[in-house]
C-alpha cells in the first residue's frame, strides 16, 4: 500500500500486489486489509468533516436531472445559493424515499425525520461545552494579571477565595486587596515582602504585571487571528454601469481566449481586502449566510478554533470587547460542521441554513442564560428563511444548550451567566419618568456609536492603522490596561463590572463601596461612576473593530448600565433629600431602600443595547430571563421601544446591517421597505453573454463568456440559453466552467452541445464527476425507448442543425454509437428544422472560412472590441467534429431548462418580491418569449443602493 497527497492535502491510498515471492501468511493479509480499510475510513470522515468541499453539489441522478433545473457543482467562495434549486432538489430526495415501501422504507422515512433532531442536538451540547470553556479558561487568564492562587495556581480568585468574606456567590466577585484572602497573593508579595520593589512601590509594579499581561494575551490573540487572513474579493454590487454601454466596463478582457479560470480573472479585476475570519463578533457574516451568501472557511474547523482559543485572551487582556458575539459565531461553525455527517443536510445548502438558525438561538441562550430569548434573537435578527419546523429545532436547540451548561454549572453558583440577577422590591410610578429619560439616552447613544464607527472603520482602512492590525491591538490593549488600572471598578472584565452593575445593595454586599448607605456617600460614588462612563464609552468607540474576536453587546450593556445607575443614585439623592416630597410618598420606612440602582442599570443596558441593535421582542425576553421575573417587563418594555424609536430616528438601519453594507456584503434585507419604481426593463442588463444552442460552441468561445462574465462583476452569475432568441434556458457561469473543465480534459477543441427544452423529458442514468482530477465519467441522454448511457460519447441532439443546401452533408448530427441509421432517421423525425448558416458562419452569409473575407478583422465582437473572430468552422469540417464522440459533450445535465422569467413591462415591486420571497439570484426578462436582459441579485442591489443614495441627496438638497 502507498500513499501520496493529493490535491486540497487529502492522503489517497493505493494498493498494489504483492511481489509472490513466498508464501503470504492468511492472519497478516486479513491483518493487512483490516488496517487498509480502517485508514480508509478515518481518511474519509476526515475529508467529509475537516476538507472543504469540491466537485458535483448534486446526486446527479434520473430524477433530479428530469427536473430540468440544472445539476450544480459547489458553490464557489463569495456567490449565492440557489434557493429554489435546493428546494427542488429536497423535493426529488423525498420523493425518492418515500417511494421505498415496506418496513425497510418505514424505518428510513423514519431514521430521516430524525437526522435534524441529532443535529441540532449535537449542536447543542458541544455549544454548551465549549462555553463552559471559554467562561472558566476567560475569568481564571483574566485574574492572572493581578495575581495567582497559592492552594491551587489554576483557580481563578473567585474559586480561591470561596468562603472568604462573603465570596459565595452573593456578594461581591472584585479582587480582595485587604487580605482578607490570604490564599491569593499578587505579584509583588510574590517577589518580595518589602513595599519597595525595584526601586517601584507595590501598586506601581502590579499595575505594570497587569499591563504586560494583558498586551501578551492580546498579542497572542491577534498574531492567530491574523495568520489566517483571507483574501476577499468579493463585491456586494455589480457594476453600476453595463457592459458595452458609454464608459462601461466591456474591452477588460485580453482578446486571446485563454484558459484561465473564472476565480483567476476575478482576482485580477476586482479589488483585495483581507478578511479575518476569527475577528469580531461574527453575526453580520453569519446573517449574511443565511440570507443565502457562500463565504468558504467562515463556518470552518480552523476558524472555530482560532475563535474558541482567542476568545478567553481576548477578555483575559481587559480589551473593551465581549464574548457574546462570538459565541453566535461559534455556536454556527459548530452546527456547519456536524451537518457534514447527513448528507441531507450537507449536500443542501437551503438545508443546513436550518440547523445554522438553530445554532445561532443555542450562541444566544449560553450568552446570555436565555433560550426562548435565543429563539426570538434567531427569528429577528439574523434568519432569512424560518419555517415553523425550524422554529421547533430552534427551541430545541436552545434549550439543551442552556441545560447542559446548567448542567456543567462553571460558576458553581447555579448561574449560566454570572450576571443573572433576581430583585426583592417592587418598581413606583415616578420612577417612569428616570427610566423614560434613560431610554433616550440609549437611542442617541446607540446612533452615535453606529455612525462614529463607520466613519473610524473607513478612516481606518485608508491610514496606517488598517495595515497593521497588529500594531493597533497592542496600543489599544496598553491604552486600556493602563487607564483601567486608575479605577478599582474596572480593573476586573466586563462580566464582572456589569454583575455589580446589576446587583442589589445589602448589608452582606456593598458591592465593592458601589453602594451608598447615606447621603453623603452618593457623591463620590456618583463621580467614580461618571469616570467609568467616560471611560468606557470612549474605548467602545475605538475598540470595536480591532483584529480579535469580540462583540458589542456587552460593552454597550456596561456603557448603559453605568449610565443608568448613575441615574438611580441621582434618583436615591432626590429621595433622600426630599423626604417629605408628595412624588416620594410612596417610600416607606428607610428612603435609601426606595429604589433599586441596579434596576436602572439593567434599564440603561437594555435601552443602550436596543438602539444599537435595534433588536425589539428578543431584546425584552432576555432581560426577562437575566432577572428571573416579569415584575419588571413595563419599564423594560418601554425602555427598548423608546431606544428603537429615537435610534429609528437618526438612522433607520440597525447596526449590523451597517456593517453588511460597510463589508459590502450582497445582503437583501426581507425586513426592509425598500422604495422602488419604474419596470424589469429599467435595471435588466441587456449586455451580458448569451449561448445559441444551434451554433457550434467550442471550448475556447464559451470559456471566453465566462471570462468577461466575471470580469463585469457578476462572478457568481450565468448566461441565458437561447434558440433563434428565444429564451430557452440558462446555465450558471460555475457549472459552466466546471464543464468547461472536464470537456477540455477529454480534448482541447470539444465542442460544447446543448439540448434543447422540447426534449427534456429524456431519462438519464447517473453522472459521475470529479473536479479536483478534472476526471469525468458523464451519462448521455437516450432515446425513452432505450436506456442508453448518458455520455459525451453518445451525443443525441434532438434538434440537428441541417446544414446548408450548398453542403455535401445533410445533417451534422451522426446517429448515436451503436444504433442503426433507420432507428435514427426515425427518431429524428419531426426535429428538422433548419439552421440558418449566418448563426454558426459568423454571421457572413455562405463564406466557409474567414480569410474569404478581407472586412473580417474589423469584426465588432460582444465586449466590445474589434479583430478576427476567433474561430469559425466550414460546413464538412463541422460535421467532421460532431461525429467524433471523442471531441463533443453534452452540456444539458448543467443548464436550467426552466429559467424564472418575467415581462420587461413587470414592476419593479413584482421583481423585488420575487427576489426577497422566492430566495432567487436571477431572473430573466423577456420580449414576448424572447431573451431581453438579466436581472442578478447583484445588479438589484447595486440599483437599490443607488436609488437610496439619490434619495439621501435629495432629501438633503430640499432641507435647503
Amino acid at each position: 500500500m502507498e500513499s501520496r497527497r493529493g490535491n486540497r492535502g487529502r492522503v489517497i491510498f493505493r494498493n498494489y500486489p504483492s511481489s509472490g515471492r513466498g508464501r503470504n501468511n492468511g492472519g497478516n493479509r486479513a491483518l493487512q486489509s483490516l488496517r487498509r480499510s480502517s485508514m480508509a475510513n478515518i481518511n474519509l470522515v476526515k475529508e467529509k468533516l475537516l476538507t472543504r468541499r469540491s466537485g458535483l453539489y448534486d446526486d446527479a441522478k434520473e430524477a433530479l436531472v428530469k427536473e430540468n433545473n440544472g445539476i450544480r457543482i459547489w458553490y464557489h467562495n463569495y456567490t449565492t445559493i440557489d434557493w429554489i434549486h435546493d428546494f427542488v432538489k429536497e423535493r426529488v430526495r423525498l420523493r425518492h424515499l418515500r417511494s421505498i415501501g415496506g418496513i425497510r422504507g418505514m424505518l428510513k422515512n423514519r431514521a430521516d425525520s430524525l437526522k435534524g433532531w441529532v443535529l441540532v442536538l449535537l449542536t447543542g451540547v458541544i455549544t454548551a461545552c465549549l462555553a463552559a470553556f471559554i467562561d472558566v479558561s476567560s475569568w481564571w487568564l483574566g485574574d492572572l494579571r493581578m495575581g495567582y492562587c497559592t492552594t491551587n495556581f489554576w483557580w481563578s480568585q473567585y474559586f480561591c477565595c470561596w468562603g472568604t468574606a462573603g465570596t459565595d456567590g452573593k456578594s461581591s466577585i472584585y479582587p480582595l486587596h485587604s487580605g482578607s484572602c490570604p490564599e491569593w497573593v499578587s505579584w509583588s508579595q510574590t517577589l518580595s515582602s518589602d513595599k519597595v520593589i525595584l526601586g517601584l512601590s507595590r501598586d506601581t509594579f502590579d499595575w505594570i504585571v497587569y499591563c504586560c499581561f494583558g498586551v501578551l494575551f492580546a498579542g497572542v490573540c491577534v498574531v492567530m487571528v491574523t495568520s489566517d487572513g483571507t483574501v476577499s474579493q468579493q463585491k456586494s454590487h455589480g457594476s453600476t454601469k453595463r457592459r458595452n454601454e458609454p464608459n462601461g466596463t466591456g474591452g477588460g478582457i485580453p482578446r486571446s481566449a485563454s484558459r484561465t479560470s473564472m476565480e483567476t480573472v476575478l482576482n485580477s479585476s476586482q479589488p483585495k481586502k483581507i478578511a479575518y475570519f476569527g475577528a469580531g463578533s461574527g453575526i453580520p457574516e453569519v446573517k449574511t449566510i443565511l440570507g443565502g451568501f457562500v463565504i468558504r472557511g467562515f463556518l470552518g474547523f480552523r476558524t472555530l478554533m482560532i475563535k474558541l482559543i482567542g476568545l478567553p485572551l481576548m477578555v483575559a487582556s481587559g480589551l473593551n470587547m465581549g464574548k457574546q458575539g462570538p459565541l453566535v459565531h461559534i455556536s454556527c461553525c459548530v452546527a456547519n460542521i456536524v451537518c457534514r455527517i447527513f448528507d441531507k443536510y450537507n449536500r443542501n445548502d437551503g438545508k443546513r441554513r436550518e440547523i445554522l438558525s438553530a445554532a445561532a438561538a443555542s450562541g444566544v441562550a449560553v450568552a446570555f442564560g436565555a433560550p426562548i430569548g435565543g429563539v426570538l434573537f434567531s427569528l429577528e435578527e439574523v434568519s432569512y428563511y424560518f419555517p415553523s419546523k425550524t422554529m421547533w429545532r430552534t427551541y430545541f436547540c436552545a434549550l439543551v444548550s442552556a441545560v447542559v451548561l446548567k448542567m456543567i454549572n462553571p460558576y458553581r453558583v447555579g448561574k449560566t451567566v454570572l450576571f443573572q440577577v433576581t430583585y426583592d422590591r417592587d418598581w413606583h410610578l415616578f420612577e417612569s419618568v428616570p427610566f423614560f429619560f434613560i431610554s433616550v439616552f440609549g437611542g442617541v447613544y446607540g446612533a452615535i456609536f453606529s455612525q462614529f464607527h463607520m466613519n473610524y472603520s473607513r478612516f481606518r482602512s485608508r491610514t496606517w492603522i488598517g495595515r497593521h492590525p497588529v500594531q493597533e491591538v497592542l496600543i489599544v490593549t496598553l491604552l486600556t490596561c493602563a487607564i483601567q488600572w486608575l479605577n478599582p471598578w474596572t480593573r476586573v472584565n466586563l462580566l464582572q463590572l456589569l454583575t455589580n452593575l446589576y446587583s442589589e445593595c445589602t448589608p452582606e454586599n456593598n458591592l465593592n463601596g458601589m453602594c451608598a448607605t447615606n447621603i453623603d456617600q452618593i457623591y463620590p460614588i456618583f463621580l467614580l461612576l461618571a469616570e467609568v462612563f467616560v471611560m468606557k464609552v470612549a474605548l467602545n468607540f475605538i475598540t470595536f473593530g480591532v483584529k480579535v474576536p469580540g462583540g458589542i453587546f456587552i460593552p454597550t450593556m456596561v456603557a448603559g448600565a453605568v449610565f443608568g445607575r448613575m441615574v438611580g443614585l441621582g434618583v436615591q439623592w432626590l429621595i433622600v433629600k426630599y423626604p417629605e416630597h408628595q412624588v416620594f410618598a410612596v417610600c416607606e420606612g428607610d428612603s435609601m431602600d426606595c429604589i433599586i440602582p441596579g434596576l436602572y442599570a439593567m434599564i440603561g443596558a437594555a435601552a443602550c443595547l436596543s438602539g444599537v441593535t435595534r433588536m425589539t421582542v428578543s431584546l425584552v425576553v432576555i432581560m426577562f430571563e437575566l432577572t428571573g421575573a416579569m415584575t419588571y417587563s413595563l419599564p423594560i418594555m418601554m425602555a427598548v421601544m423608546i431606544g428603537k424609536f429615537v435610534g429609528d430616528a437618526f438612522s433607520p438601519d440597525a447596526f449590523f446591517n451597517k456593517l453588511i453594507d460597510l463589508n459590502e456584503h450582497p445582503y437583501l434585507d426581507n425586513k426592509k421597505d425598500y422604495n422602488t419604481f419604474g419596470t424589469a426593463a429599467d435595471i435588466a442588463d441587456r449586455y451580458l453573454e448569451t449561448i445559441d444552442v444551434n451554433a457550434v460552441n467550442d471550448v475556447d468561445s464559451l470559456r471566453r463568456k465566462v471570462e468577461i462574465l466575471a470580469a463585469s462583476g457578476y462572478s457568481d452569475g450565468g448566461v441565458p440559453i437561447v434558440d433563434r432568441g428565444i429564451l430557452v434556458g440558462y446555465i450558471a457561469s460555475n457549472e459552466l466552467g466546471h464543464a468547461l473543465d472536464l470537456a477540455e480534459r477529454k480534448h482541447p477543441d470539444c465542442i460544447c452541445v446543448f439540448r434543447n427544452r422540447a426534449s427534456s423529458n429524456v431519462p438519464a442514468t447517473e453522472i459521475i464527476t470529479s473536479l479536483n482530477g478534472l476526471e469525468a465519467q458523464v451519462g448521455m441522454m437516450s432515446s425513452p425507448t432505450q436506456d442508453t448511457p448518458y455520455s459525451s460519447e453518445y451525443v443525441t441532439h434532438r434538434r440537428p442543425i441541417r446544414m446548408p443546401e450548398n453542403s455535401s452533408q445533410d445533417w451534422v448530427q451522426p446517429p448515436p454509437s451503436g444504433r442503426g441509421g433507420a432507428d435514427y432517421d426515425n427518431d429524428m423525425q419531426g426535429y428538422d428544422r433548419p439552421i440558418r448558416d449566418s448563426q454558426y458562419l459568423g454571421s457572413h452569409g455562405n463564406k466557409m472560412h474567414p480569410d474569404d473575407d478581407d472586412d473580417d478583422a474589423d469584426l465588432l465582437h460582444p465586449d466590445g472590441s474589434r479583430g478576427p473572430h476567433p474561430r469559425r468552422y466550414s460546413s464538412t469540417g463541422t460535421s467532421d467534429l460532431l461525429r467524433d464522440p471523442s471531441r463533443t459533450m453534452d452540456f444539458t445535465p448543467f443548464t436550467d431548462q426552466a429559467p424564472l422569467s418575467v415581462s420587461l413591462f413587470s414592476s419593479m415591486d413584482l421583481v423585488m418580491e420575487l427576489f426577497i420571497k422566492m430566495g432567487i439570484k436571477y431572473v430573466c426578462v423577456v420580449k414576448a418569449g424572447e431573451h431581453y436582459g438579466m436581472i442578478h441579485k447583484k445588479r438589484l442591489l447595486s440599483f437599490l443602493k443607488e436609488n437610496d443614495e439619490k434619495q439621501k441627496r435629495d432629501s438633503r438638497s430640499s432641507c435647503f
